[in-house]
């Protein structure tokens, strides 16, 4: 099946009546959600095909031994995947490798593909299914959000340099937007925050450091068209469990889950009384007590959201060693973000790569409703009836 076969499949899973059309206006929406879900690898839903019951044995015997979930897992094909490491984790790639081959007989370590796909080499399962092993923030740097953060750095480490005793010139570098000004001076170098050790919940993609070495301003970067702010699918374990067990025991009204023909465990999100796959279902009446980490993490010091498209970027001046970027929006609090279209809303969303082929995500709001009306074929369930 090739990319466009699986698109027009994912489509039509989605659609009610299993029908794509693109003189649909309701049916384009689902389309363009689609394409956006990911925002760092948009078409990675579509090769995430139904895995092989091999490869799902190899996922789970490895979830089992480091207690992985499905966020430690890209499949890549029916029979491949890579395995995502976090930041801190006790081995190296090469170490995890040499580990799940004495643990098991049946993972083989192939050295010997070093350079085929890997630096590192790769894991063999059983001689039939082939796996990599990746950090996790390492991934997707020609995706569109790493790309707009290598251009981010680019803008403010270009215009850092050097005097002729090999002294770095330090500068002063200006965040405004609309209604914010921020000033961090004496900057001698942007840093890609995933190169450097992360907290749990971190969401600063970069660094400013001043010349004492000391982090200035971290800094979280999305795209002006971003939509969603985190995968909270660890973060709130429990209530995604009690959605899931709730729905397949037809406890949340017309809301339930649909099994997906041919796919093991693995549903639809679905109006029972419409007759309809919903694209999501938006959890209402949700606590806001955990917007302020959803949103700027738990850096030190706080993160600044800064929402700007900085490939091929040029609205910014460098003035007497000041470099001023003028940005579409920065929020350092949360009351800067209620009431706007990036205020968080917790939704279930499907997502056949993921367990139950269920995914929880916290999205911009405006990426769910128009004028405080749902957008497509979504639904709504208050947050105290899965709790």
């Amino acid at each position: 099946m090739n990319v466009i076969d699986k698109i027009l499949l994912e489509w039509s899973y989605r659609c009610h009546d299993g029908i794509v059309d693109l003189n649909n206006e309701d049916k384009v929406i689902i389309l363009r959600e689609m394409l956006d879900e990911e925002s760092n690898n948009n078409l990675d839903m579509f090769f995430e095909a139904n895995m092989s019951p091999l490869a799902d044995e190899a996922i789970q015997f490895i979830k089992d031994q480091y207690r992985f979930d499905d966020n430690n897992f890209k499949p890549k094909s029916a029979s491949s995947f890579s395995i995502l490491l976090p930041d801190k984790f006790k081995f190296s790639r090469t170490e995890l490798m040499s580990d799940l081959q004495k643990l098991n007989p049946d993972f083989q370590f192939d050295q010997g593909s070093i350079g085929k796909g890997s630096s590192v080499g790769r894991l063999i399962f059983k001689n039939k299914v082939i796996i990599y092993v990746k950090f996790a923030k390492g991934q997707g740097n020609e995706s569109s959000g790493k790309i707009n953060e290598s251009a981010f750095f680019t803008l403010i480490n270009s215009h850092i340099s050097t005097s002729e005793d090999g002294n770095i010139i330090p500068i002063t570098v200006i965040l405004k937007s609309t209604d914010k000004t921020l000033q961090f001076d004496n900057i001698i170098e942007c840093k890609d925050s995933s190169k450097t050790d992360a907290t749990e919940y971190a969401k600063a993609d970069a660094q400013l450091i001043n010349a004492n070495n000391e982090v200035a301003a971290n800094i979280s970067l999305k795209k002006r068209n971003a939509i969603r702010w985190e995968s909270s699918k660890t973060r709130f374990a429990d209530l995604f469990k009690n959605f899931i067990n709730k729905a397949l025991n037809g406890q949340l009204g017309d809301i339930s889950l649909q099994p997906i023909q041919g796919a093991k465990n693995k549903y639809k999100l679905y109006n029972s009384s419409t007759n309809q796959i919903l694209s999501k279902v938006i959890v209402t009446n949700a606590p806001e007590t955990d917007n302020d980490s959803i949103i700027f993490g738990k850096d030190n010091p706080k993160t600044i959201v800064i929402k700007e498209d900085f490939e091929r970027f040029t609205n910014y001046t460098f003035t007497n060693n000041i470099l001023t970027i003028n940005c579409d929006k920065i929020y350092t609090s949360v009351d800067d973000v209620m009431g706007t279209n990036d205020e968080p809303v917790f939704a279930f969303s499907n997502h056949i790569g993921q367990s139950y082929g269920i995914e929880f995500r916290v999205f911009s709001k405006g990426a769910l409703y128009s004028e405080d009306k749902l957008k497509g074929s979504k639904a709504e369930i208050d947050y105290n009836n899965i709790k």
